[in-house]
């Protein structure tokens, strides 16, 4: 399995971030992994490197209740702008909630490729990867 080149984990809380991000390097799925505590901040990295591949996340693991920008609403812009970027980006949004709305909403976002429940398992983080 060829490790991905790079994930943006795009969530508030640190200490998931921390584990999300240990459990990568361990199953070294990724060659590079970003972590953002503000959606808004990786939806300006995703506009300023618009044209740049090498800049972009082959994955994003996305949480949806945050500060700022919440999951929701990036989910919102970034189907603005998926379209003129120079690769396909691969969502996955990653939450606490086990609410079947929140699930359902996401449905509607057909660029999702997965509703994850946090904390990730070993055998999801390898299907990342496929």
């Amino acid at each position: 399995m060829k490790p991905l080149k790079s994930i943006f984990i795009v969530d508030d809380d640190p200490i998931h971030q921390q584990i999300t991000e240990i459990m990568l390097h361990r199953l070294s799925i990724s060659e590079a992994v970003s972590r953002f505590s503000d959606a808004q901040d990786a939806l300006d990295h995703i506009r300023a490197n618009m044209h740049n591949a090498e800049a972009m996340p082959d994955v994003i693991l996305l949480d949806l209740n945050m500060p700022v920008m919440d999951g929701w609403e990036f989910l919102e812009a970034f189907d603005a702008v998926r379209s003129t970027l120079p690769s396909k980006i691969k969502v996955y949004v990653l939450t606490s909630s086990i609410d079947e709305k929140d699930r359902e909403r996401v449905a509607r976002f057909t660029f999702v490729e997965g509703y994850l429940t946090k904390p990730l398992s070993k055998e999801i983080i390898l299907q990342l990867a496929q």
